[in-house]
């Protein structure tokens, strides 16, 4: 069988006519070249491959030569490795408001060390702490605790007569019926623990009267103190979600002044800050903000032994070494065209043992960048190895606006792994091309009890009466159909010529307005770029988290989660209808 290899062993040429004639429609210029042998045996009996027969010392010097060592060159084998590398870590972050990439014009805050890039971009204060029942109980129990732990039982207990813990009545649900497990956990709660919504409006106002009672007024000034940071999270967390985008929108810095380097983030709504998420701002100068670490790089050196490469189905290195049977790379069915398969073979089975991994240590929450590699061969011979400077790659880089690459891997300073709760608002944007408008559905809100309640379990209103006078064979109009409480209309309006935007409008029912039950869709007026509601529609939840820093302190905040909707929904709106009596007295739900 004629074989060809990158370097020729011998040259033959086709005899068959049936193979030509194939080749020749085939037009194949330059066939593809074999790269590896394998001891397939002609006969089935792979013994004489495993033998490995040799001849005299002229047939090993052909062999050597068929197989290319001959024009190898004198070289060492990598012994050690030694790195130096900087990191340039954050200082700022800033909340970014609008399309603006003014850094200048942002509000930028000190980097607390050892905070989270989660908690502080992600957090939204107005959910992490509500109105509802559960929530005022459990913060008022941390209080009686904290204070307990300080050694002022006395004053903890007193707490609960002070501040009792009430239900307020709902005046658009009087009955309790839309949330019942209020009135269930009020029976538990009530007079077992303070209310601690009325607590935090008090402490926070400064000092109460109360404090005087207290047998160590300093010690329970740090139980109060230590209680209103765990129950508000950090101070200069917030204010980088935009309710009209549906995402959260950020800057940040990193590095002295000297070095400087800005990222922003936008188009983010997802669990955790990745490199893809960031965008280079080039040229930005800010001053740091009071309070601000320095942004000195961090310098580090390291030298270690070389560690080749290694990977699941990796041709041996060695003659009598068996491979690994679960991955034949040797067995890949790749054509001509398939140029990725071919050169994952090519490297598997070319490349694959002329690399080195070197691991590089690189600072959480900075810009990590590699200074100068050295390699050190068995013969003592240092050789410094080049940066790959490959525009083409761009793999957990960070690229600017105009596609040019900053040097360097960015790590942002994001938890390990959170904890997410049940979501506390659920609203799903949908788009209803039958009525001309969009609409934002509150699946579940926050209810009195501060558990999650499904808006769609509300008692709908009654039916319209059937018109006085009117035979039940004819037909009844209606100006407008009835729409489900929880279907806030977005209208689409023109507020810059040929753009049309989505505001948050407002349904009648008996001459009043019907408003949102949820906070995300409390803010008025609100209005959403067309380009932000896709067909898809757009899935938002506020949930609750909770992450451990990495000195160990636990970190909690509320948070939004954004995720393609389902597609598009009717809302059964319609206009001047003529209604039968069935259609009247029992109406289709939407």
């Amino acid at each position: 069988m004629a074989v060809k290899i990158p370097i020729d062993m011998m040259v033959s040429e086709v005899t068959d006519q049936n193979l030509a004639g194939i080749l020749k429609l085939l037009q194949v210029a330059d066939p593809p070249a074999m790269v590896r042998l394998e001891p397939d045996s002609i006969t089935g009996d792979p013994a004489p491959g495993a033998e490995a027969r040799i001849g005299d010392a002229a047939w090993m010097l052909g062999r050597q030569w068929q197989f290319g060592e001959l024009t190898g060159e004198d070289a060492g084998s990598v012994v050690s490795v030694h790195v130096a590398s900087s990191a340039l870590p954050i200082t700022a972050w800033a909340p970014l408001s609008g399309d603006s990439i003014d850094m200048a014009g942002a509000d930028w805050r000190p980097w607390r060390e050892g905070a989270l890039l989660e908690e502080l971009i992600q957090d939204v204060p107005e959910l992490a702490f509500g109105d509802g029942l559960r929530q005022r109980a459990e913060a008022g129990a941390q209080l009686v605790d904290l204070l307990a732990d300080a050694g002022e039982e006395t004053l903890a207990r007193s707490l609960t007569g002070r501040h009792p813990l009430a239900l307020d009545d709902d005046p658009n649900d009087p009955l309790g019926l839309d949330d019942p497990q209020a009135a269930r956990l009020f029976a538990v709660l009530g007079g077992a623990v303070p209310d601690g919504g009325t607590l935090a409006a008090e402490l926070r106002a400064g000092d109460p009267g109360w404090i005087g009672e207290a047998m160590d007024a300093a010690a329970a000034r740090a139980a109060i103190a230590e209680w209103l940071a765990w129950l508000g999270g950090e101070p200069d967390s917030g204010g980088a979600w935009s309710t009209e985008r549906l995402e959260y929108r950020f800057a940040l810095r990193f590095g002295d002044k000297a070095n400087a380097v800005f990222a922003r983030g936008a188009q983010f709504g997802s669990a955790s800050v990745r490199w893809s998420d960031l965008e280079w701002v080039e040229g930005a100068s800010v001053e740091l903000p009071g309070e601000a670490p320095s942004g000195t790089p961090v310098g580090s050196e390291a030298t270690m032994l070389a560690t080749p490469l290694r990977f699941p189905g990796m041709p041996a290195d060695r003659y009598w070494q068996l491979e690994d049977g679960a991955v034949d790379v040797g067995a890949i069915e790749a054509q001509t065209n398939d140029l990725a398969r071919l050169c994952l073979a090519e490297f598997a089975l070319s490349s694959g043992d002329d690399w080195l991994v070197v691991p590089v240590d690189g600072l959480l929450g900075a810009v990590n960048r590699v200074g100068t590699v050295t390699l050190t061969d068995d013969f003592g011979d240092p050789v410094t190895v080049p940066e790959l400077a490959d525009p083409a790659f761009t793999m957990f880089g960070v690229a600017s606006a105009a596609g040019r690459m900053l040097p360097g891997i960015v790590l942002p300073p994001v938890a390990v792994g959170t904890l997410v709760g049940e979501a506390l608002e659920d609203v799903l944007f949908l788009r209803d091309e039958m009525a001309n408008m969009a609409w934002a559905i509150e699946n579940s809100v926050q209810g009195r009890s501060g558990d999650p309640r499904r808006r769609a379990s509300e008692r709908p209103p009654a039916p319209d009466p059937w018109p006085e006078g009117l035979a039940q064979e004819e037909r009844a109009y209606r100006l407008q159909s009835t729409v489900p409480a929880h279907w806030i209309p977005l209208a689409p309006v023109a507020l810059t010529p040929g753009q049309v935007s989505l505001r948050k409008a407002a349904l009648l029912r008996d001459g009043v307005p019907v408003v949102p039950s949820g906070i995300t869709l409390r803010p008025t007026p609100l209005t959403f770029p067309g380009e932000e509601l896709p067909r898809e529609g757009v899935h938002l939840r506020a949930v609750p988290l909770l992450a451990r820093r990495a000195d160990g302190r636990y970190a909690r905040w509320a948070a939004y989660r954004v995720r393609t909707g389902r597609g598009e929904a009717s809302s059964r709106l319609a206009w001047d209808s003529a209604l039968s009596f069935t259609d009247m007295t029992h109406p289709p739900t939407a």
